[in-house]
């Protein structure tokens, strides 16, 4: 499993976003630091959460390398 605080600003970060964990497989969430969750999977779920203060990808498989353009320190 993994968890990794990531960064969508524009509408191009969503698209390829979607489109990366859309390749990948087991369950994706995108959740924010008060516990909303939304299907990674969804363009409209993932334009919604660049509205979070926080913005984390869960996981059930390690999906790293798949992301890590996204991934903030």
């Amino acid at each position: 499993m993994g968890r990794y605080r990531i960064e969508l600003v524009t509408m191009t970060d969503c698209n390829n976003f979607v489109e990366a964990v859309s390749r990948c497989e087991g369950k994706i969430v995108l959740e924010s630091g008060d516990g909303f969750r939304v299907n990674a999977r969804s363009l409209i779920g993932a334009l919604a959460a660049t509205e979070w203060d926080s913005l984390y990808c869960v996981s059930d498989n390690d999906i790293y390398t798949s992301i890590q353009k996204w991934v903030v320190s």
